[in-house]
């Protein structure tokens, strides 16, 4: 029962969300299985206690019936039964969140109770609320589609003569089909990269071909990104691209959704990272940190109000690349509250430690690191591999030598995918030959220096190379 899709599901929800689910199992509106209203009480005492134990099968059936001899069916019955309940309250508060969603359904009501007046004001009522709710998803065009559909059938059942917008009706789908086509296909160019797997883009030519004889397309805002995305992932003079895409962003950002919003800037970003790993170029980097910047502005990257303890890390290297220390210390301490709080602290201090040693403040950089147990897998992988290089910097060559056997042996211990592994074996095998190297032998360095610039990470290559002087 402990590892059941119910208390699983119920564990997920805050206490807001526990509170207004005991309201609603309480409503009589719905027939319950007896038992249900009892079972919910008890597992929400036990996560508030944090005592799952009580939990076990056997012990929950005599809190709900305790004359009973215990009967693992009728349990299994009753937990399904509140699973349903749980999972209706889960779609009716999504539902809630809709108002779009609501005037659908509520049209579609009106239009099967032959109620004209009720159901006309619900169509003028959703074209209101659009109207004045900034959004541009892609869905947005779909929804438009859904209460055209239903206007249309509203006025065939009632055999009325009055004026069809039939053409409003197949350009909102139709621009729904485009822009949703170009996110599809943005998605899957971007996992074809990764996964190193071939699909088939469906019509997407036609569509490609369609926007370029009747551009004016690119104005609806959906359309505008997404094929913007789409050309800058596929390299087809991609910088003119990218440049619109950055500019449609700015422009246009506020009215995505957030899941949305969030993967128009990831791909924005990617093709930074790769146009700057490519060619070693800062303008890359400015626009990087330009992006993160306005990203931050229009909370795309915030989950749940929460910033991923890895896009803070990810901005804060930006512009410490940039060596903005001014407005990076003043971002560390800014969105330290909207960082999880199981990965605050730790975060926070290594965020702190690289802006130190990015400002050669290496006391300051080593105390931050030491205050840290950093229980992250990765982030103690980051931090160990900012006190290597602060070593090296130092040439504190008997404090580096032990750190490299400790990080050694912490990478050959821990769960680490192949090609981190193996990116961080290589920085601790060259920076033994570095302490190794004897300074006076210029063929042993041009030797390293060789092999240094074979290393394929280029932060890691330019930062060994700067140490050799080369």
């Amino acid at each position: 029962m402990k590892k059941s899709q119910l208390i699983e599901v119920l564990k997920s929800l805050s206490e807001r969300e526990m509170k207004a689910l005991s309201k609603y199992l309480a409503s009589p509106y719905f027939d319950k299985r007896r038992g249900v209203m009892q079972l919910y009480e008890h597992i929400a005492a036990a996560l508030r206690a944090n005592d799952v134990a009580v939990l076990d099968k056997k012990h929950t059936y005599k809190k709900l019936f305790p004359n009973q001899a215990y009967k693992d069916v009728e349990l299994r019955l009753i937990m399904s039964g509140l699973l349903r309940q749980v999972e209706g309250f889960l779609a009716m508060e999504r539902y809630q969140q809709d108002d779009m969603a609501q005037n659908i359904y509520l049209a579609q009501s009106y239009r099967h109770r032959k109620l004209a007046k009720p159901f006309q004001q619900t169509l003028k009522n959703a074209r209101r609320a659009q109207q004045k709710k900034l959004s541009y998803n892609t869905t947005i065009q779909f929804r438009q589609s859904l209460l055209h559909a239903e206007e249309y059938q509203f006025l065939l059942e009632e055999n009325r003569q009055g004026e069809r917008d039939l053409q409003a009706w197949h350009d909102a789908i139709n621009h729904f089909f485009i822009a949703e086509t170009l996110r599809q296909a943005c998605i899957m160019l971007t996992h074809e990269r990764v996964a190193e797997k071939d699909y088939n883009f469906l019509l997407l030519s036609d569509i490609l071909k369609h926007i370029e004889a009747q551009p004016d397309l690119l104005e609806i805002p959906s359309i505008n990104l997404y094929y913007h995305s789409y050309c800058t992932l596929k390299g087809t003079q991609n910088e003119e691209h990218f440049r619109q895409l950055k500019a449609g962003i700015i422009r246009y950002g506020t009215g995505f959704s957030q899941v949305e919003l969030k993967e128009i800037y990831t791909l924005s970003i990617n093709h930074c990272i790769r146009q700057n790993n490519k060619k070693e170029d800062l303008d890359f980097l400015h626009e990087l940190l330009d992006l993160y910047k306005v990203g931050l502005t229009q909370d795309a990257f915030l989950e749940n109000g929460f910033l991923s303890r890895w896009t803070y890390k990810n901005i804060v290297t930006a512009g410490l690349m940039l060596k903005e220390f001014e407005w990076v210390e003043g971002f560390i301490y800014e969105y330290e509250s909207k960082l999880e709080r199981r990965y605050r602290k730790d975060s926070f201090s290594y965020n702190l430690a690289c802006l130190y040693y990015g400002k050669k403040q290496h006391d300051k950089a080593i105390s931050q690191l030491h205050q840290v147990k950093f229980d992250d897998v990765f982030l103690n992988l980051n931090a160990r591999n900012l006190l290597l290089k602060i070593y090296l910097e130092l040439e504190e060559y008997e404090a580096l030598d032990a750190h490299l056997n400790s990080f050694e042996t912490f990478i050959r211990r821990k769960k680490i995918n192949n090609l981190h592994r193996a990116n961080y074996l290589n920085i601790i095998k060259l920076s033994r030959k570095i302490i190794q190297l004897n300074p006076h032998d210029k063929a042993a360095k041009t030797v390293l220096i060789k092999e240094i610039e074979g290393e394929k990470n280029p932060s890691t290559r330019a930062f060994l190379l700067d140490i050799l002087g080369a």
